[in-house]
């Protein structure tokens, strides 16, 4: 199989912290179709896990879907800035929390099909815990509970945030391992 050669863009918005485009591609079998195409610059995320076994949420209102949601702290990478410093620099915004231990857990992809987004997933351990010093626009709750307990509540559907359901599955996996 091969991949589709794009022939044109055409941008239609460029936001505060994404742009759209309509994109033409060309197929192997000649034929073209346009897509639309969200580039976002990608994100990093954490599951902050205390001596305790205890995991850290933020809790903050998403518009997108009406609703508040239980997270893990997660931020935009900003230009040029590799998701560890990311990684670190959320956490210590949203939370408070320090971390000197850190692994990755691998890439989450939101929405292959319309978004370039690609989210940075990290366990993070050994931590301390300060006070937090959200963004402006952010609006935030914290709550540290089991982290099985975390996980069982994204089985149960009642959370359904998915970079926060892969972490917490991936943390859960990585530590029992």
């Amino acid at each position: 199989m091969l991949k589709p050669t794009a022939i044109a863009s055409n941008p239609m918005h460029r936001g505060r912290v994404i742009e759209v485009s309509s994109e033409r591609l060309r197929y192997a079998n000649g034929r073209e179709y346009d897509f639309d195409l969200v580039r976002h610059p990608g994100a990093a995320a954490v599951v902050p896990v205390d001596a305790a076994g205890r995991v850290c949420l933020v809790r903050q209102y998403r518009h997108g879907v009406l609703d508040f949601m239980w997270e893990i702290p997660a931020g935009k990478l900003d230009r040029g800035e590799a998701p560890e410093i990311c990684a670190v620099r959320e956490l210590a915004e949203e939370t408070g929390v320090a971390a000197r231990q850190w692994t990755s857990l691998g890439l989450y992809v939101p929405a292959p099909s319309i978004f370039t987004e690609v989210i940075h997933l990290f366990l993070a351990r050994d931590l301390d815990v300060g006070s937090p010093n959200p963004d402006v626009d952010e609006d935030l709750e914290l709550q540290w509970l089991p982290l099985g307990e975390a996980v069982e509540r994204v089985l149960r559907a009642e959370w359904n945030d998915g970079k926060t359901a892969l972490g917490l599955l991936r943390a859960q996996y990585h530590l029992q391992l």
